[in-house]
């Protein structure tokens, strides 16, 4: 099996723009380790009272800190569920496969002069390694772990994505700031978010598709024996 193509993160801190060169809203500090681990929780996104938007800078920064830690967030529980996922894969699909191998040889063994028991062996080390499919099948290890891959891939590249369009609107702003261009970084954050949700909802559907469809197969299997 080849190996996993590792996903990359936001944008490097070399590649990132100086905020303290910018007098419009500056792309805040990344949000830090420990929101990122140990919790899966999405965190909340900002409320801003009325009065805080007096201050329309500041709130476009918190309001873009709560964006990128919840896409992190997202990203990360992905990731560390593909870990999850991807060891028992590997053990369950490899012991098939050695099982399957060695039934296979039985038969051989069989014909080479071996006792009579080693053909009944040979079925009994074919049914093993229809049992490890089944079991990796039903648990969903292989398809949620490559779904987790792609799932993590996606909403880094339109992470990246949204941290190159808010350097592009700070970049304008210093040249010439201006009020009016509060309401075009809301409706980035509002267009960012709606990708993240989208993304995670799709990834739970197919999850969710993938058990029905396995449970259902093991409710035939079990009805036809």
């Amino acid at each position: 099996m080849p190996d996993e193509p590792t996903p990359t993160g936001g944008l490097p801190s070399e590649s990132r723009p100086d905020a303290a060169r910018s007098p419009g809203p500056a792309r805040p500090a990344p949000a830090s380790a420990p929101n990122r681990r140990g919790r899966r929780d999405v965190p909340p996104f900002p409320l801003l009272t009325p009065e805080e938007w007096r201050a329309p800078e500041a709130a476009l920064r918190r309001m873009y800190a709560g964006a990128e830690a919840r896409a992190i967030a997202n990203a990360d529980w992905y990731l560390e569920d593909r870990v999850r996922k991807r060891v028992p894969s590997q053990i369950l699909r490899g012991l098939a496969i050695l099982l399957g191998a060695a039934g296979a040889l039985q038969p051989l063994a069989a014909t080479a002069g071996s006792s009579d028991g080693s053909l009944a062996w040979g079925y009994v080390l074919l049914a093993a390694a229809g049992v490890c499919v089944a079991f990796d099948h039903f648990l969903g290890l292989s398809s949620g772990w490559m779904r987790d891959m792609v799932a993590a891939q996606r909403i880094q590249h339109r992470l990246v994505e949204f941290q190159l369009d808010w350097a592009a609107m700070n970049a304008r702003d210093a040249i010439g700031p201006d009020q009016s261009t509060v309401h075009e970084y809301l409706e980035l954050l509002r267009s960012f978010m709606s990708d993240i949700s989208l993304i995670t909802a799709e990834e739970t559907s197919e999850w969710v598709s993938d058990f029905q469809t396995a449970v259902s197969q093991l409710n035939n299997q079990a009805g036809n024996r």
